[in-house]
């Protein structure tokens, strides 16, 4: 601290220039602690600010411990720390997953995918909670709405419940909260987001911390939506340029509203507020770009879209999950999407979303039960046979049995797919 850098600071940990502070800024405390509640791990900085940022306390730049051979000790050891720190990067990168897998990380307490059916008792308990959870984000919605404040320890019942799910099977989780729903229920579409965006954090390898950051953000996001006129949503006319304003509107209020309460974490008031802004800049409400938009409001923004895209409102058909996710990776490939986020969606969901009839090469018709992680167009699908002997089989298992196609309801009930 006190030091005035030469040159700017950018952050370490991305791949794009993304400046942290600028030539001529002091470091004050309050800098630090800004950067770490920004989840900055690493800085990049230039040599001339090198040694004056690792002084050790008490030591001065006019110091004897800054003689040339102290520079060179300093310099060494920073090296060997860079190339422990590759190393790790190196390590982490052969877990198959795009982010860094620390000890902290979640991933580390859900359970390796097992080619096992879901648990009936299982799958009526998490259908059932799920429909209290839903009510339990109504009364906070209300609560934020009516009183401008908000019940914390019921935020965290749905995120212990949520990771409580996960750990037990987080296949079926996922598949509850990918589940369509035609009601415009704002609570419900919150809770199903936020229920889909944590398993995305999970395969990317957040912490617990920043997952419950994720599911604040994503679950509350929708709430300015019940200070502007929504029912043009809800019409059976496309909107029109004076309605789709006043839609835009909805994440400034909603940040209002979440700002004045002190108990929400500001970067779960910041993943509201950008849900919907888009990496190439075609977002709003503000039209900001990659650099800008934070990285879990970047994953919000992949799960927001994917329920948007299987739900159907009356001026909408909602599409197969098939559908919605090649929308999503062909939107990344396009740069709208962060291709990380998107890539954890399928791991999480598989190509061919949990739940989903298809078709397999053989003229078999199978719904897939579960995903096999970064073999996402490989899932793990329970064959529909005509005697109604059903049965699991693991399509990683088999180099000659793939996917085709998925199926619709419509398609199923022809007379040409009967079973």
């Amino acid at each position: 601290m006190g030091v005035k850098l030469q040159a700017p600071i950018y952050d370490g940990d991305s791949e794009k220039n993304i400046l942290l502070l600028a030539s001529g800024k002091t470091i004050t405390k309050g800098t630090i602690e800004n950067l770490k509640r920004r989840g900055i791990r690493s800085v990049r900085v230039h040599e001339r600010d090198l040694i004056n940022l690792t002084l050790a306390p008490g030591e001065s730049q006019n110091s004897q411990t800054n003689s040339a051979v102290e520079n060179r000790r300093r310099k060494n050891q920073l090296q060997s720390a860079y190339a422990a720190s590759q190393k790790q990067e190196a390590d982490s990168k052969r877990t198959d997953s795009p982010w860094q897998i620390q000890t902290s990380s979640f991933l580390h307490e859900i359970r390796p995918v097992q080619a096992t059916s879901y648990s009936p008792a299982m799958k009526n308990q998490y259908r059932e909670q799920f429909a209290v959870l839903t009510k339990i984000t109504d009364d906070i919605y209300r609560q934020l709405l009516v009183t401008r404040r908000i019940s914390m320890p019921q935020i965290y019942d749905i995120t212990n419940i949520s990771f409580s799910q996960m750990a037990q099977d987080m296949d079926l989780f996922v598949l509850e909260g990918i589940t369509p729903i035609d009601d415009g229920n704002y609570c419900r579409h919150g809770l199903q987001m936020s229920s889909l965006a944590m398993a995305i954090g999970t395969q990317l390898g957040l912490s617990r911390e920043k997952l419950i950051h994720l599911a604040i953000g994503c679950l509350l996001h929708d709430t300015g939506m019940n200070r502007i006129d929504s029912k043009a949503l809800w019409s059976n006319e496309p909107l029109n340029p004076i309605q789709y304003v006043e839609l835009k509107k909805h994440p400034i209020i909603t940040f209002d509203l979440l700002s004045k309460v002190h108990e929400i974490p500001t970067i779960s008031k910041i993943i509201a507020y950008q849900i919907h802004e888009r990496c190439d800049g075609s977002g709003y409400p503000r039209g900001q770009k990659s650099n800008q938009i934070h990285p879990l409001s970047k994953i919000a923004a992949v799960a927001d879209k994917f329920i948007d895209l299987v739900s159907t409102r009356p001026n909408k058909t909602g599409l197969l999950p098939y559908q919605a996710a090649e929308k999503l990776v062909y939107g990344a490939a396009q740069g709208k999407y962060d291709r990380n986020a998107v890539r954890a969606l399928l791991q999480s969901i598989s190509l061919y979303p949990v739940g989903s009839l298809v078709e397999l090469n053989n003229g078999q018709l199978a719904i897939v039960i579960r995903t096999n992680r970064i073999h996402y167009d490989n899932p793990i699908v329970e064959v529909l046979e005509q005697n109604g002997m059903n049965h699991l089989t693991n399509l990683s298992d088999y180099e000659d049995v793939h996917v085709v196609r998925a199926v619709s309801k419509e398609e199923l009930q022809a007379p040409s797919f009967a079973i």
